[in-house]
């Protein structure tokens, strides 16, 4: 699996591209569910659309970063030599990516070239996003949103088996000594592999979420140069069980917040659009046709 995906759009095309960070499952399929972005059926006239998914799925032993920050060098590093060496740029991302997508058009700003749009949707602050009180609240958060995005995969079995190492220790050692496995053993295999490697990212990255501090994402006096559009969900959606009074009521007053907590005051332009929907059905079915009206709005512009 490639981290660079082309979601849709001509890749020649004289329209900047528009760039989508993963969510926190690490994985850019969610954008595939988007409807075109372009204010045309003309395929040889239409925007390109990438999306970027983190290297765990592709590099062997890749070591996940410690931080957004780090992560979002990575990024542009990735995005710059791989695709577009430089701007303008359009960037956006779903929660996490969002996150992502705001510290890489900081770090696109200090090389000297042009951001102009970072899209949210429904991305909060991460600074005001509470540390974690102990490991156990931890793996208890990172264990239920990766039960969600199973559930959202319609893959639920998965999430309840995708940590024994045991059954794919012997299929790998079946392998190596010769035996050969069935093609639905081996689709199977893989697709362990896949929600193994999504449990680990997961857990890694609310880590990297939870840790980051106050200023670090941006400076509070800083200035990034960029338009962003924040796409905000109205409905709130049911937090994993089993967490702190105190976290609860912080998630909450976060979603509850006009701009999700982000300081308006940090960009050129920030405006807020809304829907009717919760976080995460913002790629259903019933979701995806305004998701994606609402994009070829913002888009209209670049």
């Amino acid at each position: 699996m490639e981290p660079i995906l082309h979601i849709q759009g001509d890749a020649h095309s004289s329209l900047t591209p528009l760039i989508f960070i993963h969510a926190v499952s690490g994985l850019a399929w969610p954008y595939m569910a988007l409807g075109n972005l372009s204010n045309t059926s003309d395929p040889a006239r239409s925007r390109p659309v990438y999306g970027i998914s983190s290297p765990v799925y592709s590099v062997s032993r890749y070591t996940l970063p410690p931080s957004l920050e780090e992560i979002a060098k990575e990024y542009v590093e990735r995005l710059q030599s791989e695709l577009q060496p430089h701007g303008p740029y359009l960037l956006g991302g779903w929660s996490m990516g969002g996150m992502i997508a705001v510290k890489m058009a900081e770090i696109l700003q200090a090389k000297k070239e042009t951001v102009q749009q970072v899209i949210l949707l429904d991305s909060i602050n991460p600074e005001k996003y509470p540390a974690f009180v102990n490991e156990e609240e931890h793996r208890i958060i990172a264990d239920g949103l990766f039960t969600n995005v199973c559930q959202a995969m319609g893959m639920a079995d998965l999430a309840d088996n995708s940590d024994d190492e045991d059954n794919r220790s012997d299929a790998s050692d079946a392998s190596d000594n010769g035996s050969t496995m069935s093609d639905e053993d081996e689709e199977d295999d893989n697709l362990h592999r896949l929600f193994s490697t999504m449990r680990r990212h997961i857990h890694a990255s609310t880590l990297s979420i939870a840790s980051t501090e106050p200023g670090k994402l941006l400076p509070p006096n800083s200035v990034c140069h960029t338009s962003v559009t924040l796409v905000k969900c109205t409905q709130l959606s049911e937090t994993v069980p089993a967490l702190f009074s105190a976290r609860q009521r912080c998630i909450r007053r976060c979603a509850l917040h006009p701009t999700l907590q982000w300081r308006p005051q940090n960009f050129d332009r920030f405006r807020t659009l809304l829907i009717d929907a919760r976080h995460d059905s913002l790629f259903d079915e019933e979701h995806v046709e305004e998701v994606t009206s609402m994009l070829r709005q913002i888009l209209e512009s670049c």
